[in-house]
């Protein structure tokens, strides 16, 4: 048994199911563009009846004490079905308040576990009894209840933002990507509560949870977005054919499939590494996030390619996909300022091999 099976004890397919038979039943894709909501409220609030918010956390507070493989699953069934409502900023901040011993630590830590807080999580520079600055694009950032402040300065602690107090400003922001709610913060001389865990232990907790998060986001988004590409190559007929049946795009689909079992091989084996903080799991995740964006960026482009120009069309829904996958392509840092982040390291241990 590895030190991750070790961990858990509910099984990682039977989460999957849940989630799927939760999603397939609260969420409609298409409403973002209609008359419905995307910023997900209902969604969460079914989440915390079902227990997720309790899964990482540790026994002895209260939790189900699983590692964060047990959330993998629930990531990747909220990508397939493009799901409205955000739970990486929540899980992240668990992740590091389960390490404080503040007494404003200990009190959110508690309202977490229960459901009754949903946080959203920024970097800054230095904090202060109260804050005046602006968040442009928060995701989730309507729902949250709590602002978590990750003090770039290492050895500078942590602070808490109650987002329902004076000061505290949330303005929707519209982008291409309906499927998910974004919101600008604007915080005026509002009261900062401070933990006792500093940036340099939070910021790499949080950054590692959240790009594990999108990579598994994407990984769900892609393979159903190109599951359903498949069945329409299937039954789309040109010249008296299937399309399905033109070697170039079998080709094309082939291709596409290969990348995505490994951008998943990555993932998994950085969902490992930061479940039990071993080597260099920071870097994992960072790569698996970027490996399984690329990949849904490019099938969902291709996606829409492949169904010869009325992808774009509200006929089908694969230009949905590829909406979600250029929004997360930039989410948490654009590719080319996470690979600057990272690439001092993954070099300096690449040498080291030599």
């Amino acid at each position: 048994m590895s030190g991750v099976d070790a961990m858990n004890t509910i099984d990682q397919e039977e989460l999957r199911d849940a989630a799927r038979r939760l999603l397939t039943d609260k969420v409609d894709r298409r409403a973002p563009w209609g008359e419905g909501e995307a910023d997900g409220r209902a969604l969460v609030r079914d989440m915390v009846e079902l227990g997720w918010h309790l899964l990482t956390a540790p026994e002895e507070l209260g939790g189900l004490g699983q590692s964060f493989t047990a959330l993998a699953p629930i990531y990747e069934e909220m990508g397939r079905a493009l799901a409205p409502a955000t739970l990486a900023d929540t899980m992240a901040a668990l992740d590091v308040i389960s390490l404080d011993d503040s007494v404003a630590g200990a009190a959110l830590r508690d309202r977490l576990i229960e459901g009754s807080a949903h946080i959203v999580v920024a970097e800054c520079g230095s904090l202060g009894p109260r804050i005046d600055t602006t968040f442009p694009l928060l995701e989730g950032g309507l729902a949250a209840t709590h602002l978590l402040l990750l003090p770039t300065a290492a050895e500078e602690s942590c602070g808490i933002v109650d987002l329902g107090r004076e000061g505290v400003t949330a303005t929707p922001v519209e982008t291409w990507d309906r499927s998910r709610s974004f919101a600008e913060l604007a915080l005026h001389d509002a009261p900062c509560e401070r933990l006792q865990v500093t940036g340099g232990v939070a910021i790499p907790l949080v950054r590692a949870h959240k790009d594990l998060a999108m990579a598994w986001d994407s990984l769900g988004a892609a393979r159903r977005s190109l599951d359903e590409t498949v069945t329409y190559m299937g039954t789309r007929q040109q010249f008296g054919r299937p399309i399905g049946s033109f070697q170039a795009l079998k080709h094309r689909a082939a291709d596409h499939k290969v990348t995505l079992e490994l951008a998943r091989a990555l993932a998994v084996h950085a969902s490992q590494a930061y479940a039990l903080r071993d080597g260099a799991w920071s870097d994992l995740a960072a790569q698996a996030r970027l490996l399984a964006t690329d990949a849904f960026h490019a099938i969902t482009e291709d996606s829409v390619q492949m169904h010869g120009g009325i992808g774009f069309t509200w006929e089908f829904d694969c230009h949905l996909f590829l909406k979600r996958a250029l929004m997360s392509d930039i989410l948490n840092g654009a590719p080319e300022l996470v690979r600057d982040r990272i690439s001092s390291s993954v070099i300096a241990r690449a040498l080291r091999r030599e």
